[in-house]
């Protein structure tokens, strides 16, 4: 039941992403959509019904090779999502291509070796793990399968330590992603250390490697999922949170300049959306400056301005030394950020002047 349930989770999530994509064709939305869609079809498979009936289908060995497929999928996606934040702009077309170029040439490597040997009759996935993957043919196919992976989950690893940050919501999903890249790194070099020692007569075959492996597998799949769903559920979280702060003197000067309302593009993001909402209200806000009249001024520091700013907009009255270039953003503030605090500011001040009327 948990498996089905995260299986759809991980099924809607790549939905979102993939109609997000069809609309602003980004890299990273791409690298998301296939991570989460092919986590989602990988645990498919991993529900028995669901595995029977492939095996019954397509041959028993089918769930196994679309397994191996999706966990290329996996690698893919991530070398995109990676590539597309790290790296230069220049650079990001050519790396992608070559991480596709790599996978798809170990994938096709690794299947030559693993399909020219029959695949046994009536065995299962853990069957053939137990008493066939160490065999010639089987052996070199599966080795070969998992080593771009492994160094895949190596590279991810080590970027996310050094990029993962509590303190932003992208560097607190890294901060999950991380010990499940480390763990699928482990899951990678067990099933690849253990299969070369028993392919060559180091050690004596033994299930224990296989089923620690399939341990690891699921753990760090589950950790590299709650990663990328946990940075998007905290950003949707966050852009809700910045809109309610500004909300109600949005409204209110959207109600005198109607115009200044814009429509989003089809498929931004929550953030993106929110970012659109600060800026009507801030083309809002200017157009309620010039009608005014409001002289020049100073410039004032940004506390300052903010209260004089609220002021302003609660009473009507014009404060001392206010003028419109107090209006302009410091460095490094955002028009969101700047929405903010003139929307935190004027929710408070018209708190206090409804409680001041009320007791009149």
């Amino acid at each position: 039941m948990i498996t089905a349930l995260a299986a759809a989770l991980l099924g809607v999530a790549a939905a979102t992403r993939l109609h997000r994509w069809w609309f602003s064709r980004s890299w990273t939305l791409a690298g998301a959509a296939l991570i989460l869609a092919c986590m989602s079809l990988h645990m498919m498979l991993n529900i028995q019904p669901i595995e029977e009936f492939v095996q019954s289908s397509l041959g028993a060995g089918m769930p196994g090779a679309l397994k191996m497929l999706l966990v290329y999928g996996i690698c893919i996606g991530t070398a995109t999502v990676f590539t597309d934040v790290t790296s230069k702009a220049g650079q990001r077309t050519k790396l992608i291509r070559l991480h596709v170029a790599l996978s798809l040439f170990t994938a096709a490597i690794s299947f030559v070796f693993f399909f020219k040997t029959p695949w046994p009759a009536n065995v299962d996935n853990r069957t053939f793990d137990n008493e066939y993957a160490f065999l010639p043919g089987y052996a070199e196919g599966l080795i070969l399968a998992m080593a771009y992976p492994f160094l895949l989950c190596l590279m991810v690893t080590v970027v996310t330590i050094v990029q993962a940050d509590r303190h932003t919501v992208t560097g607190r999903g890294l901060l999950l992603i991380c010990p499940g890249a480390a763990i699928l790194t482990a899951y990678a070099a067990l099933r690849i250390g253990y299969l070369v020692a028993t392919r060559y007569g180091l050690m004596e075959p033994t299930p224990t490697p296989f089923a620690i492996s399939r341990t690891l597998a699921l753990t760090g799949v589950l950790l590299i999922a709650a990663g990328v769903l946990t940075a998007l559920a905290m950003n949707w979280i966050g852009a809700r949170a910045a809109l309610k702060q500004f909300s109600d003197l949005r409204a209110e000067l959207l109600t005198r300049w109607p115009n200044a309302e814009r429509e989003s593009k089809r498929g931004s993001s929550a953030a993106e959306q929110v970012d659109d909402r600060a800026a009507e209200l801030l083309d809002a806000l200017s157009l309620e400056v010039d009608h005014s009249g409001m002289p020049p001024g100073e410039p004032l520091p940004q506390p300052l301005a903010v209260d004089a700013i609220t002021e302003w907009l609660v009473t009507g009255r014009l404060p001392d030394r206010l003028g419109y270039n107090s209006f302009f953003l410091d460095p490094g503030t955002t028009d969101t950020m700047w929405a903010c605090m003139l929307g935190n500011a004027y929710r408070i001040a018209h708190a206090d002047k409804r409680e001041m009327a009320l007791e009149q």
